[in-house]
């Protein structure tokens, strides 16, 4: 496949969806009859479709190849189902569907077609919108599958190269603070240079906006829907940023500060120079309280007797290793069992404080039965 080349709206309503869009938006149309009504857009063209009995609304995205059998057989060699071919006065064509159910048909035309058709002042089909479900899936289907690649990829945005009107692939969003196009399965966007006159030329058309214009990164965009309900998007590109622009996005991605000093302050007596123009120094400050010292590197003991007199050749140390390894602190302990044993002193005298005197009390006692005994003698 080359390139994205018609947008197809089935609708059940044909006579009111021209209204919409001849009258309403303004397009002109290049072809027009019962069964098939296109419009003059810049890249991919706009057209309407009588939808026929038992189909459902949708919108058909169809793709130009050079060679559809080619085409044919790789799709069938990947899994994927295709309908039959048919032929059609303006050439083959085969269907299919996305993972989604969004219908692709595959077109090899019969005469070259003109890319990019249309006016200048003729609005651009710039983009259709895939709102799916399953982002990770859509893009193995269209990357690997079809073979379109891919442009531009973000989180839950990835564009593919189809020409002058791009193909989006987007999630599907939950909330509710999202725009109206990004609820339907497959919306298209109109493009202006200059919008609010488009949308004051609409209005005065009798064409009412669902979504005033509103601005976003992406661009200032209107919201409106045709008569079978589907959103359509109207939208004014940004402009592109200039070169200083572009510039200072360079210089605010780097991790720099904003403001720099580039001159040193004058000093009396000494040639005042600019930074920038001998060294230039854009990187930041560091804190030197963050900078941990390097740990010490340990000095090996010197061995015992290669100094005079069988010495070490250095001194001795109170932080020698070796001293402390191989005299352990015996006068410590010494010093801890003398303080234990004094506290056990201390304990038993208190202790011996509040029990009563026996020593006395049995002194007496034998004092006294001598007494006695002299005195039973003496009466005998």
């Amino acid at each position: 496949m080359s390139s994205l080349t018609d947008v197809i709206v089935f609708t059940p309503g044909l006579d009111g969806m021209r209204e919409f869009y001849e009258r309403g938006v303004g397009l002109k149309t290049t072809h027009a009859s019962p069964h098939w009504t296109s419009y003059e857009t810049a890249g991919a063209t706009l057209a309407l479709h009588p939808l026929p009995a038992g189909r459902e609304r949708e919108i058909e995205l169809s793709f130009e190849t050079n060679s559809l059998e080619g085409d044919l057989r790789r799709l069938k060699a990947r899994g994927i189902e295709v309908g039959p071919m048919r032929s059609e006065s303006f050439g083959r064509f085969v269907q299919l569907a996305d993972p989604e159910g969004n219908r692709i048909s595959l077109k090899q035309s019969a005469r070259p077609r003109a890319r990019g058709a249309g006016t200048d002042d003729a609005p651009a089909l710039a983009m259709v919108v895939v709102n799916c479900r399953d982002l990770v899936q859509a893009l193995t289907f269209y990357r690997d599958r079809l073979g379109l690649k891919v442009a531009n990829e973000a989180t839950h945005w990835i564009e593919m190269e189809t020409g002058t009107t791009r193909l989006a692939l987007h999630t599907r969003p939950s909330g509710l603070n999202h725009p109206l196009h990004a609820a339907q399965r497959v919306a298209y966007c109109l493009e202006a240079a200059d919008l609010d006159e488009w949308v004051d030329e609409m209005r005065a058309r009798g064409l009412h906006f669902a979504t005033a214009p509103i601005a976003e990164e992406f661009g200032l965009y209107a919201e409106a829907l045709d008569p079978d309900g589907n959103v359509v998007v109207f939208r004014e590109p940004p402009e592109a940023p200039s070169l200083e622009e572009e510039l200072a996005e360079e210089f605010e991605s780097e991790e720099v500060p904003h403001l720099v000093a580039i001159r040193k302050p004058v000093i009396k007596g000494a040639r005042a120079a600019s930074r920038v123009a001998l060294r230039p120094e854009y990187r930041e400050a560091r804190d030197e309280r963050e900078i941990e010292p390097p740990p010490p590197r340990p000095t090996p003991p010197s061995v015992r007797g290669e100094g005079l007199e069988h010495a070490r050749l250095t001194p001795h140390k109170t932080g020698d290793p070796e001293r402390v390894r191989t005299r352990p602190a015996i006068g410590r302990l010494r010093k801890a069992e003398r303080r234990t044993l004094e506290s056990k002193k201390v304990s038993v005298a208190v202790a011996s404080r509040t029990k009563p005197v026996k020593g006395k009390a049995a002194g007496t006692k034998k004092r006294a039965a001598k007494r006695t005994a002299k005195r039973k003698t003496r009466s005998k």
